[in-house]
């Protein structure tokens, strides 16, 4: 079970791009060979990006980060026995940990702590290395967490996002049939009631499997 302690995060070093997918990827799925488009696809491409990852309630890049743990604990001097469970980062996966402040004492890896990095957690280990609470003091990590490369299935989901707004441009976006009776008859998908939004069913499938629940309080 994670930590409930009061966090703070605050980003270190944002990264340049959230840009989930390259421009060259995204024509060379479209067929797209000059030069024309480019910045209208890049536009498609941010907004793609960013559309998945509001979905997932996350950011996917690698990013610098410091998180601040405040546990909470009674006032002095009835400090809250125990302590914490393993400490659960804001972002994951964990590429590197560049510190963790303990009190104003500094962790050594492999001996004060280990580190779980698919599941962003920072694991207390005591004398004898083996893993322990952390104690209610306050906790500095900085540290770079995200997806590098980006998984193939997310980049795909986006791809999705871009090529259905492409072929979509030229139409009328209210138009749901055509019927040329012994000609044509089109339909389109259009988003309604419970599926109402910018993603069709197979992206949000895709993209459900990376989404991050979040409880109101």
């Amino acid at each position: 079970m994670a930590s409930t302690g009061l966090v703070r995060i605050s980003k270190v070093t944002p990264p340049d791009s959230l840009d989930l997918t390259t421009l060259e990827t995204v024509k060379t799925e479209l067929g797209v060979k000059t030069t024309d488009s480019d910045a209208q696809l890049g536009r498609y491409i941010t907004a793609a990006s960013v559309a998945a990852g509001q979905f997932c309630n996350r950011d996917f890049v690698v990013e610098a980060v410091e998180d601040d743990f405040y546990p909470q604990r009674d006032a002095y001097p009835r400090p809250v026995t125990g302590g914490l469970e393993p400490l659960q980062l804001s972002r994951w996966p964990i590429v590197s940990v560049a510190s963790v402040v303990e009190n104003a004492v500094t962790l050594t890896e492999g001996t004060d702590f280990a580190i779980d990095a698919a599941n962003g957690q920072l694991i207390r280990l005591d004398g004898n290395l083996y893993p322990t609470r952390w104690a209610t003091l306050p906790v500095a990590v900085m540290y770079s967490a995200g997806y590098s490369p980006i998984p193939a299935d997310i980049e795909d989901a986006v791809i999705r996002m871009v090529r259905n707004r492409w072929f979509a441009k030229d139409r009328d976006p209210m138009v749901r049939t055509e019927d040329i009776p012994g000609v044509r008859s089109v339909a389109f998908w259009v988003p309604t009631g419970t599926d109402a939004g910018n993603m069709t069913p197979d992206v949000e499938d895709i993209l459900s499997n990376y989404r991050v629940p979040v409880v109101m309080a």
